[in-house]
């Protein structure tokens, strides 16, 4: 009788495969893949009032964000440490340094300086939720929520992560009112135009 082998056990952890996963995934086109919640979510890009949103929002951070060298874009994956995620979020603030690499295409959380999301109905609940714990837990400065589907819209902003996966200050405006973001931005966010 000859002796056969066994099929050596699979060592990689689930998170492992996980990230392998993640990592070798072609989305459907129109769609996004992230790492959440120890799962793999695939969402639909964004509709034209979602992006005119995000076009306002750029209007009013890049004149704020070019003195310091920063870059405002999208698209960009960002690896949460704390949570072990990855997320790609409507709207971020980096240092120009940080984009400079074409072989890069996920960024560290301590790298950015503000994060924002553009709720829709099929992101609503993670961005409101999920998002607002796993940006707090990678101590990201500053979380804009711009929720379209709150009464008439409001804006959220979240500041001074604690460090322990909570961010110590919030406040909220309705669509119409002005949003004072804390330094370094120091500016009046302006919300008429979301309406």
């Amino acid at each position: 009788m000859v002796a056969t082998e066994s099929p050596k056990p699979d060592l990689k952890s689930d998170r492992d495969r996980l990230w392998e996963t993640w990592e070798s995934l072609e989305p459907p086109p129109g769609s996004r893949a992230e790492i959440l919640q120890g799962a793999i979510i695939v969402s639909p890009t964004p509709t034209s009032g979602h992006n005119l949103v995000f076009s306002i929002l750029i209007e009013q951070l890049v004149p704020n964000t070019q003195p310091r060298r920063w870059a405002v874009t999208n698209t960009e994956s960002i690896k949460l440490p704390a949570t072990d995620e990855a997320v790609i979020p409507d709207l971020i603030v980096v240092p120009k340094d940080t984009l400079r690499s074409d072989d890069e295409w996920l960024i560290s959380s301590e790298h950015v300086r503000l994060v924002a999301e553009i709720t829709s109905p099929s992101t609503r609940h993670r961005d409101l939720v999920w998002k607002r714990d796993s940006y707090a837990g990678s101590d990201i400065p500053i979380y804009l929520i711009v929720d379209r589907y709150d009464g008439d819209g409001t804006v959220t902003m979240y500041h001074e992560p604690d460090g322990h996966g909570r961010y110590l200050e919030r406040k909220t405006v309705r669509y119409g009112q002005p949003l004072e973001l804390p330094s370094p931005f120091e500016f009046n966010l302006d919300t008429k135009e979301f309406t």
